[in-house]
C-alpha cells in the first residue's frame, strides 16, 4: 500500500514538474511552478506565465505580456506589438519588446532587445546584469546594477542610478547628442569614449 502510495505521488510531481508544451493562440499559457515550459503562439492574443522556479520556461507573446516568475530562467520571443515582458525578483531572464515596456525586477539578470519601438527598459535595481535596447523611450538603470544599453533610433533617454555603471551605445554616431543621451548619472558627468559611438556613467569600462 505505501509503495503504491509513492508510486501516485511520483506520478504527481512527474506531471507538475514535467515538461509541458501548448498553444496559447488567442489567450494565455500558464507553467506552474517548478515545470519546465514551452509555449507557441499562432494566432494573437498571447500571454505567457511563468509562475516561479521554472528552470526552463520559452514563449511567444503576441499582442500581449509575458512573466517570468521569481527563480525562474526564461526566454520570451514577440509574435506580433505590442509585447511587454516582465522579469520578477531573482530570475534569468530574455526577452523581446514591442511598442511595450520591459521590466527586470529586483536581483535578477536580463537581456532584452526590440523588435518595434517605442522600447522603455526598466532595470529596477540590484541587477548583476540588465542590457537592453530602446527606440524612441527610455532605458534605466536602478541601484546597484551593471546595466548596458544601445539607442536604435534618434530619440533615448537614459536614467543610471546611485553606485551603478552604465554604458550607452549610440550606433547612428550622435552620442551625447539630444538623440542619445543620459538624463541623469548619479557618478557625475558621463564620459564619452574613444569610439566617439559610446557613452559611460560610473565605473563602466568603454566598449572595445
Amino acid at each position: 500500500m505505501q509503495a503504491l502510495a509513492l508510486g501516485l505521488l511520483a506520478f504527481a510531481v512527474g506531471i507538475v514538474v514535467g515538461c509541458v508544451t501548448a498553444d496559447c493562440s488567442n489567450g494565455a499559457c500558464v507553467c506552474p511552478p517548478g515545470a519546465s515550459c514551452e509555449f507557441e503562439c499562432d494566432a494573437p492574443p498571447c500571454h505567457v506565465e511563468c509562475e516561479g522556479d521554472n528552470p526552463e520556461c520559452e514563449g511567444s507573446c503576441a499582442n500581449g505580456d509575458c512573466t517570468c516568475g521569481p527563480g525562474s530562467n526564461c526566454e520570451f520571443e514577440c509574435d506580433a506589438p505590442p509585447c511587454h515582458v516582465e522579469c520578477e525578483p531573482g530570475s534569468d531572464c530574455v526577452g523581446d519588446c514591442a511598442n511595450g515596456n520591459c521590466t527586470c525586477e529586483l536581483g535578477s539578470s536580463c537581456a532584452f532587445g526590440c523588435d518595434a519601438g517605442p522600447c522603455h527598459v526598466d532595470c529596477v535595481g540590484d541587477n548583476p546584469s540588465c542590457d537592453g535596447t530602446c527606440a524612441n523611450g527610455s532605458c534605466t538603470c536602478g541601484p546597484n546594477s551593471a546595466c548596458a544599453f544601445t539607442c536604435s533610433d534618434h530619440n533615448c533617454g537614459v536614467n543610471c542610478g546611485e553606485g551603478s555603471s552604465c554604458v550607452l551605445t549610440c550606433p547612428t554616431g550622435d552620442a551625447g547628442g539630444q538623440g542619445c543621451r543620459f538624463d541623469s548619472c548619479a557618478a557625475g558627468e558621463p564620459t564619452l569614449c574613444p569610439d566617439g559611438l559610446s557613452l559611460v556613467c560610473g565605473d563602466a569600462p568603454c566598449p572595445s
